[in-house]
Formats: structure tokens, C-alpha cells, sequence
């Protein structure tokens, strides 16, 4: 059984990641803002570890997540968290495209330099970053979550040579819309009919076929998207 971190483990794709990795009989340690009720899963709730840290916070990361390398033994980490800010460039402040590169992209590194040691002492290592469909291509609003995302699938694909020769595996996983609460604050959402947007879970079994992918062969990268891509703005009442 593997001991995992992951980050945003509180609510979307992380709660989802969460629940199927306990329900394995894995230890998770979660990292988010907040904790989870422990009493709304349904497996193995004392093999999970919680810590509230605010990973926008960058600047702190790495104090705040040393008394995690202390009491634990990490032998796979899933960079999760993350938040999606859409619109004209020019309507951002400095202060915002700072915040939201540093929660995107800048603390999943920082993470990795902090766990990395600790990772190349396994005989077998893991490292997922959960990315999206605008690290593929950039699109209109969405300058700063693609910077953000392009660079992580950059650092992914760099780090997969780097870390080859310890046998830690390093992949990115690419969502297309999914059905979170990552629409909560934004103009847009997916469409009405279940085509149109994924399940939590779907990035969930992704991210454990890439955990469970034999020694000797790594999957770099996973595109998932919805059968139907549609996209809907929302309207004043929803």
C-alpha cells in the first residue's frame, strides 16, 4: 500500500481521488484550506491524514508542509489544487495574476522540491499533476490559467527525464470540464446534459491507472474530455 499526498483533497477531483484511494486500502495525506468530515467516507477513515495549509501562500510552503515529511513517509504525490480565473488581462490586477500563478503553478513545484528526496529513496515513486485542457491550448479569457497550466505540463515532461533514473513516475493528467465546483465563481459552465462535462470520478480512475502503471513503463500524459464539448454561460439565477 502507498502513503499519497494530494493536495485539494477536500472537495472535486481531490475528494474523488480521496475516496477511491482509501477505499484501496492506501494512507492519504491531504493538504487543503480546509478538513474534511471524515464521518462522509466510507472506507478506511483512519488512514487519513489532514493538514490546513494555504497553498497560495507560496512563500511559506515549504515551512509549512516540514512537519508532513516528519511524521510521514510519502511515496507518491498528486498536485491537485488549484482555481480558474477567466477574462480580459487588462481587468486583473498585479496582485491577482501573482496569486493565481502561485496556487496554479508555483506551489505544485515547490511541493515537489520539498518531497523529492524523500521520493527518489523509494524503490518506486509517483508524482501526478492534475492539469486541464487549457495546457493544451490556450484560449480566449484564459491568458493566466494557461500560463499556469502550460508551464506545469512543461515541468511535468521536464521532470520525467529528470527523475527516470530513481524510478519516480511523473505524469500530468489533462481534464477537460468537469463537473466541480470549479464553475462556482466563473461566467461559464458546462452544458445540461451528461455529454457535455466529466465526473470527479472519471479523473479519479486516471489518476490511479497512472499510479498502478507497471515499474517499468510510465504514462506521461492523459487527455480526458466529454464526449460533447459544450459550454454555456450562465444565467443571472444559477
Amino acid at each position: 500500500m502507498r502513503n499519497i499526498l494530494i493536495t485539494g483533497h477536500t472537495s472535486g477531483i481531490g475528494l474523488a481521488c480521496t475516496k477511491q484511494l482509501l477505499s484501496q486500502g492506501h494512507t492519504v495525506i491531504g493538504i487543503a484550506r480546509t478538513t474534511l468530515d471524515s464521518t462522509s467516507l466510507s472506507a478506511n477513515q483512519d488512514q487519513l491524514h489532514q493538514y490546513r495549509i494555504d497553498l497560495s501562500n507560496s512563500a511559506d510552503l515549504s515551512n509549512a508542509t516540514k512537519p508532513i515529511m516528519h511524521n510521514h513517509t510519502i511515496d507518491a504525490l498528486i498536485c491537485n489544487a488549484g482555481a480558474g480565473q477567466f477574462g480580459s488581462i487588462e481587468n486583473f490586477s498585479a496582485s491577482q495574476i501573482a496569486s493565481n500563478i502561485a496556487l496554479n503553478l508555483i506551489s505544485p513545484l515547490i511541493l515537489v522540491r520539498s518531497v523529492m528526496t524523500e521520493l527518489k529513496r523509494h524503490d518506486r515513486s509517483d508524482i501526478i499533476f492534475i492539469g486541464s485542457e487549457s495546457a493544451l491550448k490556450g484560449g480566449r479569457y484564459g491568458s493566466i490559467y494557461s500560463a499556469a497550466k502550460f508551464g506545469l505540463r512543461g515541468a511535468a515532461q521536464s521532470l520525467r527525464h529528470e527523475c527516470a533514473g530513481s524510478n519516480c513516475h511523473v505524469g500530468i493528467i489533462q481534464p477537460g470540464m468537469t463537473d466541480t465546483g470549479f464553475f462556482d465563481t466563473l461566467a461559464f459552465q458546462p452544458g445540461p446534459h451528461k455529454n457535455n462535462s466529466l465526473l470527479a470520478e472519471d479523473i479519479a480512475t486516471a489518476t490511479l491507472s497512472m499510479l498502478n502503471a507497471p515499474d517499468n513503463a510510465v504514462v506521461e500524459e492523459i487527455v480526458v474530455n466529454p464526449i460533447q464539448h459544450v459550454v454555456q454561460k450562465k444565467q443571472p439565477n444559477d
